[in-house]
């Protein structure tokens, strides 16, 4: 292709999409009842004449013209016409939501912290940032990444003690993803971001059997497989984004991942976050070996019985001997810290099962929820196991104003993922995901008008709900032709600053207990409809492989993780959210230790989790009252 070429494919791709942007903010201001149809001729604009990199230039484009205040002025003059008051749209550009806060080491009072989604916060009496790790400019080529921080480990030693000698508790802090209070504390808090300075191979005391890799079995796609696997140190505060490019950079990727990337892989271990598959567990399961900072400033390497560490070169190792490390390794403690939620003391390092880099195909497919159902229940492991992943995306609503009996019956996404050995090197439609919602995430003021948008047209939502998972569609029948990529990007959901709008509650569920559940679910969102109360998003299957630990929703068997997602400030989601989880629970279900709306109290949590008692002795002994926030107290105490 000629440079002349060139030029006019890019001015012809840039025409198409500048003519297609027009015609939809034409009929955003003049003609609301057309946008559907302009935004799917937005939609099939971006997949044929916009590369990423172009859509990329666009969302910046974008985001210029709406910085000036008088242009927001203007948009939300137009919009907040005859709305409720407590509907209308306030256009201010939030921070970029998808970085944390930044806390400098020498304020250690009168500091402010809060989670994501701004229902907790916390202004501790000291507020601490230990490790020498880098976070602002993380780069896994510094060579500090290849040593291990004692120093910064000798830090949190002496917090500890200092909460103690002063008989407050501590209580380290991440990202702060969690929608309960589980990470919240008023005495001293302790931010992780620099306990990251760890990113290499682990090697150091080791058992030669891991050194150089091992053999696993794994169950995919209904086949008993070998794969080697590899065990990778890190340090706890580590970002998962941070932990991916460290891992990519030693040719190395995490086995699975949640839809995020936002998280500190600490507090995606202590509340069992997990991914979809049901021959993969929760990220808590592939943790090998836990170094923790517990009550009295101890310090323990916490591993199963039969432990990666090899114990007689442990007990000969210098740096274990000078700071006093402890090495157990006893499957009933490692069940216990695995999924700590905090309590078990400051996770400072640990060791994690990794495979070599690989690519993932993914297909969603649009189809009848009956009719998915149908076959899921023929067999309902086989089904599920048939791809290494396995996700369902269901619409709580029927669209009972579209014009077919076909069109009005429940639809539903189903997604799967399967290794890829292809590789493409040249853009291709097919192999980009979500066009439209990608393209919309990056904008600004996308967040702040999604609840107008649902709250302007809630008898809709059935049917924007079915236009949503319609358009996530990318299966091989398509032109598209799926969506193939490293792992890293095709489990990464990509939802950009749009994720913090939103928020969700989740609950496990037996396998054969799945559709009761979600017969349940439907069941209460179509009696709230009736009041205009509906959610703004449809809720999701994700299947998970059982985990030992104590406090893991998967502890009793494979599960079925139902998450619930809507909008903030829709109308009605919250209380909707309130009575769904009331009556879940009643049916048996298991709650996510960060993804929940109601109080938490013993009963509860002794019948969702049977080893609750095994943890609460194994909490006594290393973290003891001194990590015991006002969250776990009020469980203890209920």
């Amino acid at each position: 292709m000629t440079v002349v070429s060139k030029f006019l494919t890019w001015k012809k791709g840039n025409a198409h999409v500048s003519w297609a942007l027009l015609r939809l903010v034409t009929q955003v201001v003049f003609n609301r009842d057309n946008v559907p149809k302009h935004i799917e001729i937005l939609d099939d604009t971006l997949t044929n004449h916009c590369s990423r990199q172009k859509r990329s230039r666009w969302v910046r484009t974008i985001n210029f013209l709406v910085t000036p205040r008088v242009v927001r002025r203007l948009i939300e003059n137009r919009l907040n016409k005859n709305m409720a008051t407590h509907e209308r749209v306030v256009l201010s550009l939030d921070k970029e939501l998808t970085q944390e806060d930044i806390f400098s080491k020498d304020k250690k009072v009168r500091q402010k912290w809060g989670n994501w989604y701004g229902n907790h916060f916390s202004e501790p009496l000291r507020f601490f940032v230990p490790g020498n790790g880098e976070y602002e400019h993380f780069s896994p080529k510094n060579e500090a990444c290849t040593g291990y921080d004692y120093q910064g480990l000798e830090e949190v030693v002496e917090l500890v003690k200092l909460a103690e000698k002063n008989d407050k508790k501590i209580r380290a802090v991440g990202s702060g993803h969690a929608l309960t209070a589980v990470a919240q504390c008023e005495d001293y808090l302790v931010c992780t971001q620099h306990m990251n300075m760890t990113q290499r191979p682990a090697e150091d005391c080791i058992k030669e059997a891991y050194r150089v890799g091992f053999e696993v079995t794994v169950n995919y796609e209904n086949k008993k497989r070998k794969e080697r696997h590899f065990l990778f140190e890190t340090g706890g505060g580590t970002k998962i984004r941070h932990l991916i490019q460290a891992l990519t950079y030693h040719g190395f990727a995490l086995i699975n991942q949640g839809g995020s990337s936002i998280q500190s892989i600490s507090g995606a271990i202590a509340t069992s976050t997990h991914g979809s598959g049901i021959g993969i567990g929760p990220v808590s399961a592939f943790v090998k070996s836990i170094t923790v900072v517990g009550k009295g400033g101890k310090v323990f390497r916490v591993e199963p019985t039969d432990g990666v560490t090899d114990p007689e070169l442990f007990a000969k190792d210098k740096m274990a001997i000078k700071h006093k490390i402890t090495l157990i390794q006893d499957d009933e403690k490692f069940n216990a810290v695995m999924v700590g939620i905090g309590s078990v003391g400051i996770i400072f390092s640990m060791i994690l099962e990794a495979q070599p880099e690989y690519r993932l195909m993914e297909e969603r497919i649009m189809r009848n929820w009956e009719d998915v159902k149908a076959e899921m229940q023929q067999d309902m492991y086989r089904y599920i196991n048939a791809h290494r992943h396995f996700e369902v995306l269901i619409n709580p609503y029927r669209d009972m104003e579209a014009g077919t009996e076909e069109e009005r019956k429940r639809k539903c996404l189903v997604t799967t993922r399967n290794y890829s050995q292809q590789q493409h090197e040249k853009h291709h439609a097919g192999r980009e995901r979500n066009y439209i919602s990608t393209f919309i995430s990056g904008i600004a003021i996308s967040g702040r008008l999604s609840p107008w948008v649902f709250n302007k047209n809630h008898l809709s939502i059935p049917r924007m709900t079915n236009n949503s998972i319609k358009r996530l569609v990318d299966h091989t029948g398509d032109e598209g032709g799926g969506f193939e990529d490293l792992a890293r990007n095709v489990l990464d959901q990509g939802l950009g600053e749009l994720k913090f709008y939103g928020y969700a509650i989740e609950f496990g569920f037996p396998l054969d207990k799945v559709f009761e559940a979600v017969n349940l679910i439907i069941r209460v969102c179509e009696e709230s409809q009736r009041y205009d109360h509906l959610l703004a998003a449809p809720f999701s299957l994700r299947f998970v492989k059982q985990c030992p630990a104590h406090l893991s929703m998967m502890q009793q068997s494979d599960m079925c993780m139902i998450e619930l997602v809507s909008v903030k400030g829709v109308t009605g989601s919250l209380p909707l959210f309130m009575r769904l989880e009331r009556e879940l629970l009643a049916a048996g279900a298991i709650p996510h230790w960060g993804l929940s709306v109601e109080p938490w109290h013993r009963e509860m949590v002794e019948k969702a989790f049977p080893g609750f008692n095994d943890w609460e002795k194994e909490q006594e002994f290393f973290g003891g009252a001194t990590f015991r926030n006002a969250f776990l107290e009020r469980i203890k105490q209920s």
